[in-house]
């Protein structure tokens, strides 16, 4: 009876139940299906995990590029402390020299007014030597 009803394109399969196509058939069509519906899991599973790991990326990349930017920063600021310094080192170089001069010029004066006061002592002490 099962030949007569696979003529027709009927067919019985492990559970008497009536089938239209062939239990090989049906059984790897659930299989494959079964195999199809994992895989779909597995590449939702795997898109997920990929895209977790593109935010974990992008997250990263934006905190390099900050870091990026605030060491640029810092450099600068570096840049502009030295040349500050340098700057004031300079004007204090250049006082340094000034008020040197100045003492240079201060005790050549002090030397002249001295060589005066020592003559018009002299005078003075003559004057009084002679009256």
């Amino acid at each position: 009876m099962s030949e007569e009803l696979a003529k027709v394109g009927l067919y019985i399969d492990d559970l008497y139940l009536l089938r239209v196509i062939e239990p090989e058939i049906a059984n790897e069509t659930n299989d494959l299906r079964h195999d199809c519906t994992s895989y779909s899991d597995k590449l939702q599973d795997f898109q997920t995990l990929i895209q977790s790991f593109i935010r974990v990326a992008e997250d990263f990349g934006a905190e390099v590029e900050r870091e990026k930017i605030r060491t640029i920063g810092i450099q600068n600021l570096v840049k502009n402390l030295s040349k500050q310094r340098e700057s004031e080192h300079q004007k204090i170089q250049s006082q340094i020299v000034e008020k040197s001069l100045e003492l240079e010029r201060l005790k050549i004066e002090l030397q002249h007014l001295q060589r005066i006061e020592s003559e018009q002592q002299e005078i003075i002490d003559n004057f009084y030597q002679t009256q």
